[in-house]
C-alpha cells in the first residue's frame, strides 16, 4: 500500500544524480593543468582499493588480475555494441568491471560516442535553427532541437508508452491469479473441483514476463531521455558561446537599436535572416502564447533594458541549458501518464465497478491542490534562493578580501553579518522543508485514501469483499502513484525548460556585433579615424536587488575609468532616487597613424584614452563617421586578462610556437628572470584570474602577449602602470621601441617621461581629441599639455640619449612571484590538490553531523518514527486482508474505522519522521558552516596563498546547498524504502516460507551488482565533475576576455576549445547514468525473479494459505520490483551527499589556525608615540621557503614618516605581513611602544594599526559600512575623514587656504564637482565598481583616516592612479596622518622623496636606510641611481621640503 509510496518518489530522486539543476554553477570553476579543479576533488594516483576485509578475500570475483591503467582512452563501447547489448547495456560491463577492481582514472573514461560528438550535433542544430529561422518558425530553437535529436527522442518516448501499458496490464492479471488462488483454497474446503496447476503456472510466468519487458523498455525510455538532454545542453552551450562571441555592446547592455539609428541592411546577404529575427522579436511582445520573450526591455534608447551581463549568459548555460536536460529525462511523461491514469481508471471500472469512481473522484480534486501548493513552495524557494545569493556574495567578497580582511581586524563582524543572513536562511528553508513534507506525505497517501474510499464505496454498496478484485485493485492504485507523483514533477521541469528556451531564444536573436571597421590592407596608413563617434552602453539596471539602481559604470573595467563619476545636475540629493547617468561617448575623432609610428594618448582621469583604445579595438559602437584598419591588430588592455594556464599558453594565445621570436619576446618584456624563478619555467600554471602572478608579471604577460601575437597594430592601454620604472624602461627600450618598431603602435598612458619617445601625442579632452602633435609642438603650443606636464617633472628629453646601467637593472630584478605562491613539491602546479575522500564516509563523520544538530534525542525520534511508519504501513495493509476473509468477525463499519484509522496513523507518523529528519539536518548544517566559516578566516594566509578561490567557495555554496536541500531528502527516502523493503521480506517469509530459500542466493546477486555500481559510480561522478568544471572554468574564462579575443580574433580557436570539453564532459557524464541503467537492469531481474518464486509459491501453497493472503503479497512484490535498485542508488547518492558534509566538517575541525584574537590585556591607548622596533627579523611565508626577510633591524621613532623602497621582491610587502603578523616571524622580534606584539592578540594588534593597501577594496553595502563595520564612530567622525579625503567638497578648506600656490588639476576639481554628491548612505556595488579607481583609493584613505591609529602603513596606495589623484593622496597623508607613524611602501619615487627617512630595501635586508638628501647624496647609492633613472634632482628634495 503506502508501501509503494516509496516507489514513485524513488523514480523522482532516481534520477537526482544526474538532473540536479546545479545552482552553483553561476560561479565559474578554474582548473589547473593537471585537470583538477576547484570544485571537485582532484584525481590522485590511487591505484587497487587497499585494505581488504577478511570476507572480501573469500569473495572470487577479487581474485582477478588488476588491470592496468591504459595509456590513451578509447571510444565508447556502445559505439559498436549490439542489439542485445545495446537494450542490457551489457557495454557497460568492461568498465564496471575495472571499477569493482581498482579506482577509475581519467584515461578508463570512454571518449564520447562518435555519433554524439560535438562537431556532428553543432553542425545539424545550427543548420536546422538558420533553415527555421529563414522559414519563420514561432520557435525556431524548439524545433530545431527536436528535429535534431527526434529518433532517439521517439525510442525512448515508445519505451515509456510499453511500460506504462504493462504496468497496468501485469496488477490486472494477479487478479486471475489470486481467483486461481481462491478457487483451489476453497476446493480443499469442498466448494467444487480443484483448476489445473499449470494455468496457475503460467499466469505466474505472465506476469513475470510482463515486468521484464516493463524493466527493459523504461530503462531504455530514462537513457534515452538524459542522453537527448545531455546532447541538447551541450549543443546549446555552444551555441550561447558562439553567440556571446558575436554580441553587440548595445545588447549586452539591454538596449536596442532606434529605428532612426538603424544602419545601412546587412551586406552579407543574410537581410532575409535579419528581417526574420526582427519580425520575431516584434512578434513576442505582447503574445499570450508562446515562450516569453523580452528582446524589447530597451525603451529605445542605448541600453536602458536588462541586458546580457556575463553572469547573465553564465546563466543560461549552467541553469537554463541544465533545466532543459533536465526536462528531458522523463518529458514522455507528459503525454503517457494521462493514458496510464485513463487506462487504469477503466480497468478499475471492471474491476470493481463504479466503485472506483469515488476514489478516482478523490485524485481528481486532490492532484490540482498539490500542484497549487507546489506552487506556493516555488515563490519560497525564490526567497530562499535570494538569501542563499546574499550569503554567497557576501562571503565571496570576504574570501576575495581576506588579506584585507585580516589586516583591519574586522573577521568577527564579518561573521556576525554571516551569521545573521544565514539565520534567516535556515528557518526559512526549515519552514519550507515542513510544507514540501506535508505536500509529500498527502501526495503518497493519496491513492492509499483513494483505495481506501473505493473499497468502503464497495462494501457499502452490498458487494462482499473478495480477494481477487480487491487486491488486483490495490495493486493498481499503487501503480497509479509514479505517474500521478511524478507528473507534477515533469510538469514543473517542463515549464522550466519551456522558460529555459525562450530565454536562450532570446538571447541567439539578440543583435551582433557589426564589424564598424572597415580593413583595406592596401592603404598606407595603418589606421585613419574620419569624424568618427563612438559610444560605451548604458548598463543593466539591476533588477531584484532590494536597494535602488545606483548611477554605474559601463560594466567592463575598461570604461569604468572613462565615465564621468558625478551624477547629472539637478538630480535629487535623496540616496533613494534612482538616477540615470549616460553612458560614456567618444566625438567626432579625427586622426591616422602610420605603419611605423608610435602614438601617444594622454589626458585626465576620465577624458577618454581607454575608451579611444577600445574603439580601435572593436569593443565600443559607432555611432557616426568611419574608421579604417589597414592591417591586423593586437590588444593589451589595461585590466591583464590572464587565462587559467602554462605562462607559454598566455603568451602564445593560439599562435604557433616560434622558438627564436618567443625568446625575444621574453627578453623584451623582461620575463627571463621571472620564469627561472618559477617552479616549472614557463610552463607554470598560473592560477586563476591571475593570482599568482603579481600586478606586474600579469601586465608584463599582457604585453609578451599582444608582441608575440605579431600584429602590425598593437593597441596598448598603460601596460607600464604596474611595472617598477626601471622595468618600464626596459620594456619602453627593448619591446615598444624595439620589437615593435616596425609596427604602428598606439600606447595609452600616464606616464608622461615616456612621451619625448613618441613620434605624436593624441590629447583627449572629455571624450573629444584636443590635439594630434608632436610633443614640441604641444609643449610650445598647447595650454591643457603644459598643465598636465606641470603636474611631474618632466624627464629630459636628452635622457633617451644616456648610457645608464640599463642592461644590469633588469637582472638584478627579483619577481615578486610570491617567494610563497609557487608550491615547490609538485613542478608546475601552483594550487595544492585538494583532500579527496576515497572510501566510504567514515562513522566519525556521521556522528559530527548528527552531534552538530545539537539534539540527540531528535535523532532518537527519527528512528522511532522510521519504525513505527513502516509497521502501521504493513498492519494497514494486513487489515485488508483480514476484512476480506473476515477473521474477526467484526461488522463492515468496524473494519472501515480501524482501516480508514490505520491510514491516517501512518501519513501523520511519515509527517513527523520526515520534519524531524529535516529540521535535524538543518541544524547540523548551519552549524557545520559556521564552524567551517570561522576556521576559514582564522586560517593562516598561507591556506589562502595555495587553496582556490573557486574550492573554498565552492564547498560554501554547492556543499552547503547538498547539505540545506539534499541530504536529508536523500536519507530520509533511503532509509524509509530500506526498511520498506526489509519489512516486505519478513511479511512474505512469514506466509510462505520457502521464500526464505530463494532469498539468499538472490540477494548474494544483489549485493555483488550493487557493490559493482557503487565501487566506480562515485569515481565516474568525481571525474564527470572535474570535466563539467573544465567547461565552466573555459566558458567563464573567454566570456570574460571576449573583448579580447575579438581584438585577436580568436573566436574560432576559442570555440574549439570549448566543444573539446564539452566532448570530454559529455563522455563521463553519459557513463554517469549508464551504469545506473547497467544496475537497473541486473537489480530488476532480482525483483522479477523474486516476482516469479512468489507467483509459483501461491501456486503451490494454493490449498494451504488464505487467498486474501497470497494477494496481499502479490501486490507487495509487484511493487516493490522497482525498489532495489532505486535503494542501492540511493545509499550512493546519500553516501555522495555527505561528502559534502565531510568536506564542510574538514575545513571546520582540519585547518591550521593563527594564533588568538586576545591574549593578555592592552591598554586601550596602547600605542601611544607609535615606535616600531625591529629586531633581527626574519620571516618566510611557509616552511620549506627560503627567507623573505633576513635579519632586518630597523627603529622607526614615534610620529616619523618612514618611506620604503626596493625593487620587486626586495622584501617591503613582507615588512608589512610581519608588523600585521600575517605570517609568523622565523626569528627575532617586533616591539611597538616596547610590547613585543608576538604576546599581543590578533585582534587587539590589527585593530590598532591602520593600512592603506595597494587594492583599495570596496565591500557591497553603504559607504558608512565599508569606512565602519562596527559601527564604532560617530557620523561626524566619517563625515570629517571623507571630507579631509576630498570625497566630499566643503567650503573653504583651511587645507587650500594654506596652499594658495598648489596648483589644482582640472581633473581634481572635476572629480571635487561630482564628489559632492557622495553620502554616509551612498550604496556600494560589488568590489565598489560603481566608483572610479580614484574614489576607491580615496575611499580607502578615509577608511584609515577614520580608525585614528598611530601606526599607519601605506602599500603602494598610488601605484595605479595618475599624478594629479597620487598628489591628492599625498597632501591627504601629509594633513591627515601629521604627528602618527607612517610606512610608506612606494612604487614612485617621487611620493616619498619629502619623507623624514627612507629605508631602501633588497633582498629582504635593509641596503641603506637616511634621510632623503643624504642618500641622494652618495653617488654609488643605489637609492641616488634609482633617482637618476627616474630623473628626480636636487631641487625637487628642497621643493618638496618647502612644502613639508
Amino acid at each position: 500500500m503506502a508501501a509503494t509510496a516509496q516507489q514513485s518518489v524513488g523514480t523522482t530522486d532516481e534520477l537526482d544524480e544526474t538532473l540536479q539543476v546545479d545552482k552553483e554553477h553561476l560561479e565559474p570553476i578554474a582548473v589547473s593543468q593537471s585537470g583538477t579543479s576547484d570544485g571537485t576533488e582532484a584525481p590522485s594516483d590511487i591505484k587497487p582499493k587497499k585494505g581488504r576485509k577478511w570476507y572480501q578475500l573469500l569473495n572470487p570475483l577479487r581474485l582477478q588480475k588488476i588491470p592496468p591503467v591504459p595509456s590513451e582512452r578509447t571510444v565508447s563501447r556502445e559505439y559498436r555494441a549490439n542489439f542485445l547489448s545495446v537494450i542490457t547495456f551489457q557495454w557497460m560491463w568492461p568498465l564496471m568491471n575495472v571499477g569493482y577492481l581498482r579506482h577509475l582514472e581519467i584515461q578508463d573514461i570512454w571518449t564520447v560516442n562518435p555519433n554524439r560528438s560535438m562537431d556532428v550535433l553543432a553542425g545539424k542544430l545550427d543548420v536546422a535553427f538558420k533553415r527555421r529561422l529563414e522559414r519563420g518558425d514561432t520557435y525556431p530553437l524548439l524545433w530545431a532541437v527536436y528535429e535534431t535529436f527526434k529518433v532517439e527522442f521517439w525510442i525512448g518516448g515508445i519505451g515509456n508508452l510499453l511500460a506504462a501499458l504493462l504496468q497496468i496490464f501485469a496488477p490486472y492479471t494477479t487478479r486471475y491469479l489470486i481467483a486461481f488462488a481462491t478457487d483451489a483454497y476453497y476446493s480443499k474446503l469442498g466448494h467444487g473441483p480443484a483448476p489445473s496447476v499449470g494455468r496457475g503456472i503460467g499466469m505466474a510466468v505472465g506476469i513475470t514476463a510482463m515486468s521484464v519487458v516493463t524493466s527493459l523498455a523504461i530503462n531504455q525510455y530514462l537513457y534515452r531521455g538524459m542522453t537527448v538532454g545531455g546532447q541538447a545542453r551541450a549543443v546549446l552551450i555552444n551555441m550561447i558561446f558562439a553567440k556571446a562571441m558575436k554580441l553587440s555592446g548595445r545588447a549586452k547592455a539591454g538596449g536596442k537599436a532606434i529605428e532612426s539609428e538603424q544602419k545601412s541592411p546587412p551586406e552579407d546577404g543574410n537581410l532575409e535572416l535579419e528581417t526574420t529575427k526582427n519580425e520575431l522579436l516584434k512578434n513576442k511582445k505582447g503574445s499570450k502564447r508562446g515562450p516569453r520573450v523580452t528582446a524589447d526591455a530597451g525603451r529605445g534608447i542605448a541600453g536602458d533594458g536588462r541586458g546580457w551581463s556575463n553572469g547573465r549568459i553564465i546563466t543560461l548555460m549552467s541553469v537554463d541549458a541544465d533545466r532543459i536536460n533536465t526536462a528531458s529525462g522523463m518529458f514522455h511523461l507528459i503525454w503517457t501518464a494521462p493514458i496510464s491514469i485513463i487506462l487504469t481508471l477503466v480497468v478499475l471500472l471492471v474491476n470493481i465497478g463504479y466503485s472506483a469512481l469515488s476514489g478516482y473522484a478523490l485524485l481528481v480534486i486532490g492532484i490540482p491542490l498539490l500542484t497549487y501548493a507546489i506552487r506556493t513552495l516555488v515563490q519560497r524557494r525564490k526567497r530562499i534562493n535570494k538569501l542563499t545569493d546574499q550569503r554567497v556574495s557576501l562571503t565571496q567578497e570576504i574570501l576575495q578580501a581576506v588579506r584585507f580582511v585580516k589586516f583591519f581586524g574586522w573577521e568577527k563582524s564579518f561573521l556576525e553579518r554571516l551569521r545573521e543572513i544565514r539565520k534567516r536562511e535556515v528557518h526559512s528553508i526549515q519552514v519550507l522543508l515542513a510544507i514540501r513534507n506535508a505536500i509529500q506525505c498527502v501526495s503518497m497517501s493519496l491513492p492509499t485514501f483513494a483505495s481506501m474510499l473505493s473499497f468502503i464505496t464497495y462494501a457499502l454498496s452490498n458487494h462482499s469483499l473478495t480477494a481477487a478484485p480487491i487486491f488486483s485493485s490495490l495493486a493498481l492504485f499503487n501503480s497509479l502513484r509514479m505517474p500521478l507523483n511524478l507528473l507534477p514533477l515533469v510538469i514543473g521541469q517542463v515549464t522550466d525548460a519551456w522558460t529555459a528556451f525562450a530565454r536562450i531564444q532570446e538571447f541567439l536573436l539578440a543583435e551582433e556585433q557589426k564589424e564598424d571597421i572597415k580593413w583595406d590592407k592596401s592603404m598606407p596608413n595603418a589606421i585613419e579615424v574620419k569624424n568618427a563617434s563612438f559610444t560605451w552602453e548604458r548598463v543593466p539596471s539591476s533588477d531584484g536587488d532590494s536597494r535602488r539602481s545606483t548611477p554605474s559604470k559601463q560594466v567592463s573595467k575598461v570604461a569604468e575609468k572613462e565615465q564621468p563619476a558625478e551624477i547629472e545636475k539637478g538630480a535629487d540629493d535623496s540616496a533613494s532616487e534612482e538616477t540615470v547617468v549616460a553612458p560614456f561617448q567618444l566625438t567626432d575623432l579625427t586622426f591616422s597613424a602610420g605603419r611605423n609610428e608610435l602614438l601617444a594618448v594622454i589626458g585626465t582621469v576620465g577624458c577618454g584614452k581607454t575608451s579611444l583604445l577600445s574603439a580601435l579595438a572593436g569593443d565600443m559602437r559607432m555611432t557616426g563617421g568611419e574608421m579604417k584598419l589597414g592591417a591586423s591588430r593586437a590588444f593589451c588592455p589595461q585590466y591583464a586578462w590572464i587565462q587559467n594556464t602554462t605562462v607559454k599558453n598566455n603568451i602564445l594565445f593560439g599562435k604557433g610556437y616560434d622558438r627564436e621570436w618567443y625568446s625575444r619576446v621574453i627578453d623584451a618584456c623582461a620575463m627571463r628572470s621571472d620564469i627561472e624563478m618559477f617552479s616549472a619555467g614557463d610552463q607554470t600554471e598560473i592560477g586563476e584570474r591571475g593570482i599568482t602572478v603579481s600586478g606586474g608579471q600579469k601586465q608584463r604577460l599582457n604585453i609578451a602577449r599582444a608582441i608575440y601575437f605579431d600584429a602590425d597594430i598593437v593597441l596598448m592601454d598603460d601596460p607600464l602602470s604596474a611595472v617598477d620604472a626601471h622595468v618600464g624602461r626596459h620594456i619602453m627600450d627593448n619591446a615598444i621601441c624595439g620589437l615593435l618598431k616596425e609596427k604602428c603602435r598606439i600606447l595609452a598612458t600616464h606616464q608622461l617621461h615616456v612621451l619625448s619617445r613618441c613620434d605624436r601625442i593624441i590629447l583627449m579632452e572629455e571624450g573629444h581629441i584636443n590635439a594630434v602633435d608632436t610633443f614640441d609642438n604641444l609643449m610650445r603650443d598647447n595650454p591643457l599639455f603644459k598643465r598636465l606636464m606641470s603636474t611631474t617633472a618632466q624627464e629630459e628629453k636628452t635622457k633617451k640619449h644616456e648610457e645608464s646601467d640599463k642592461d644590469g637593472e633588469v637582472e638584478e630584478e627579483t619577481p615578486k612571484t610570491a617567494v610563497g605562491k609557487v608550491n615547490p613539491v609538485k613542478k608546475g602546479a601552483l594550487m595544492q590538490q585538494e583532500e579527496r575522500a576515497v572510501d566510504t564516509v567514515s562513522w566519525s563523520i556521521w556522528k559530527a553531523y548528527m552531534a552538530a544538530s545539537q539534539s540527540w534525542l531528535g535523532w532518537f525520534f527519527v528512528l522511532l518514527t522510521l519504525i513505527l511508519t513502516n509497521c502501521a504501513n504493513i498492519i494497514t495493509s494486513l487489515w485488508l486482508s483480514y476484512w476480506t476473509s473476515n477473521k474477526y468477525n467484526l461488522s463492515t463499519g468496524q473494519y472501515i474505522g480501524i482501516y480508514a484509522g490505520l491510514g491516517g496513523a501512518q501519513a501523520a507518523l511519515m509527517y513527523v519522521f520526515s520534519t524531524v529528519m529535516s529540521t535535524c539536518g538543518t541544524n547540523s548544517s548551519k552549524t557545520m558552516l559556521q564552524r567551517a566559516m570561522t576556521k576559514v578566516l582564522r586560517a593562516p594566509m598561507a591556506f589562502f596563498d595555495t587553496t582556490p578561490l573557486g574550492r573554498i567557495t565552492n564547498r560554501f555554496s554547492k556543499d552547503i546547498h547538498v547539505m540545506d536541500n539534499e541530504l536529508t531528502d536523500a536519507m530520509r527516502i533511503y532509509s524509509i524504502t530500506i526498511t520498506m523493503i526489509i519489512s516486505v521480506m519478513i511479511l512474505i517469509i512469514v506466509f510462505y516460507n520457502y521464500f526464505g530459500i530463494a532469498l539468499g542466493p538472490l540477494l548474494i546477486i544483489f549485493f555483488v551488482a550493487s557493490n559493482y555500481y557503487r565501487a566506480s559510480a562515485r569515481d565516474m561522478k568525481r571525474h564527470e565533475a572535474v570535466l563539467r568544471s573544465v567547461v565552466f572554468a573555459r566558458f567563464g574564462e573567454a566570456i570574460s576576455g571576449t573583448a579580447c579575443i575579438r581584438a585577436y580574433g580568436l573566436q574560432d580557436q576559442f570555440a574549439q576549445r570549448l566543444r573539446e570539453a564539452i566532448d570530454d564532459m559529455n563522455s563521463a557524464y553519459f557513463l554517469t547514468f549508464s551504469n545506473q541503467r547497467w544496475l537497473s537492469i541486473r537489480l530488476d531481474a532480482v525483483g522479477n525473479t523474486m516476482v516469479l518464486v512468489c507467483g509459483i509459491l501461491v501456486v503451490t501453497s494454493r490449498f494451504d494459505v488464505s487467498p486474501s493472503i497470497s494477494g496481499l503479497v502479490l501486490s507487495y512484490i509487484l511493487a516493490i520490483v522497482g525498489m532495489f535498485q532505486f535503494t542501492i542508488r540511493q545509499l550512493a547518492e546519500v553516501e555522495n551527499d555527505m561528502n559534502s558534509t565531510e568536506r564542510v566538517h574538514y575545513y571546520g575541525t582540519e585547518l591550521d589556525e593563527e594564533p588568538p584574537l586576545h591574549l593578555t590585556e592592552v591598554e586601550p591607548s596602547w600605542p601611544q608615540q607609535g615606535r616600531i622596533t625591529f629586531t633581527d627579523v626574519q620571516m618566510r611565508y611557509r616552511e620549506g621557503l627560503p627567507l623573505v626577510l633576513q635579519g632586518l633591524n630597523m627603529d622607526v621613532r614615534g610620529g616619523e614618516r618612514i618611506g620604503i623602497v626596493g625593487r620587486t621582491g626586495a622584501g617591503k610587502s613582507s615588512i608589512m605581513s610581519a608588523l600585521f603578523r600575517l605570517t609568523e616571524l622565523s626569528g627575532g622580534n617586533i616591539k611597538i611602544d616596547g610590547i613585543d606584539i608576538a604576546t599581543v592578540g590578533l585582534h587587539d594588534l590589527r585593530s590598532r594599526l591602520a593600512i592603506i593597501p595597494q587594492d583599495p577594496t570596496l565591500f557591497r553595502g553603504t559607504v558608512r559600512s565599508n569606512l565602519d563595520p562596527f559601527n564604532e564612530h560617530t557620523d561626524l567622525e566619517l563625515w570629517s575623514a571623507l571630507r579631509k579625503a576630498d570625497l566630499v567638497g566643503t567650503e573653504g578648506q583651511a587645507r587650500s587656504e594654506s596652499n594658495e600656490d598648489l596648483a589644482i588639476s582640472p581633473a581634481i576639481e572635476s572629480a571635487r564637482k561630482g564628489s559632492h554628491r557622495i553620502h554616509l548612505d551612498t550604496p556600494v556595488d560589488e568590489e565598489g565598481l560603481n566608483f572610479s579607481l580614484g574614489q576607491r583609493q580615496l575611499m580607502a584613505l578615509s577608511r584609515a583616516l577614520v580608525r585614528d591609529s598611530r601606526i599607519i602603513v601605506c602599500d603602494e596606495a598610488t601605484s595605479s592612479v595618475d599624478f594629479e589623484t597620487d598628489l591628492k593622496i599625498q597632501q591627504t597623508m601629509a594633513y591627515g596622518f601629521k604627528g602618527k607613524t607612517l610606512l610608506c611602501i612606494a612604487h614612485r619615487l617621487r611620493t616619498i622623496i619629502g619623507y623624514d627617512r627612507i629605508c631602501m630595501m633588497d633582498q629582504g635586508r635593509i641596503a641603506e636606510m637616511d634621510e632623503p638628501l643624504k642618500l641622494w647624496r652618495k653617488r654609488d647609492g643605489i637609492f641616488r641611481s634609482m633617482c637618476d633613472r627616474s630623473g628626480i634632482k636636487r631641487e625637487d628634495f628642497l621643493i618638496n621640503n618647502e612644502q613639508n
